[in-house]
């Protein structure tokens, strides 16, 4: 059994000397993890400091520079990104108010809102949750055929959207072999 002091090992925990009497294999481990802690300290103050700066300048730069130029071209860029966005959402309220009322409603409730069907039929004291689900269905296909009549869409590859398609059938060559 080895005495060792609290104190030397877990100063912040305890500031007072306190004795402790632990097995050998106890203190051992205490001391090789004080020399762990003592050689990463070590290492980190080595890589992280220099001697032409004072402590710490390195981290307070910042790894790349960025010149003026891009600091223009980020601003530009952001006045750009700004001006599209209150565009597609001039776009938006625009196709929105092509809907029905029951439409807008039901969109607004679904994606705005963030409810599911079921929630959105329970507010409306509908028993069918799948009309619901159709009529958020087409009020979505109505803004895609708006969006792409008026040009601010490309048309999508694929014929339907929010449906179900069957897989295609197979064709198989029956073929009949005769037993003899």
């Amino acid at each position: 059994m080895k005495t060792i002091n609290l104190k030397k090992y877990y100063y912040p925990i305890c500031k007072k000397d306190t004795f402790v009497e632990v097995p050998d294999e106890v203190a051992d481990a205490i001391v090789e993890e004080s020399r762990a802690e003592d050689a990463n300290d070590a290492k980190q103050h080595y890589h992280c400091y220099s001697l032409d700066a004072s402590p710490g300048i390195e981290n307070h730069f910042p790894e790349q520079t960025i010149s003026p130029e891009d600091i223009l071209m980020e601003k530009e860029t952001e006045r750009e990104q700004e001006a599209a966005r209150a565009l597609m959402m001039e776009r938006l309220r625009e196709a929105l108010a092509t809907l029905t009322p029951t439409q807008a409603r039901r969109l607004h409730a679904r994606f705005v809102e963030g409810k599911k069907y079921r929630e959105i039929a329970e507010d409306e004291g509908i028993a069918s949750v799948s009309l619901v689900t159709n009529t958020v269905r087409d009020a979505i296909l109505k803004l895609r055929k708006y969006f792409i009549k008026h040009g601010w869409m490309e048309p999508l590859k694929e014929d339907a959207i929010c449906t179900k398609k069957s897989p295609p059938k197979r064709n198989r060559k029956k073929t009949s072999a005769k037993k003899s």
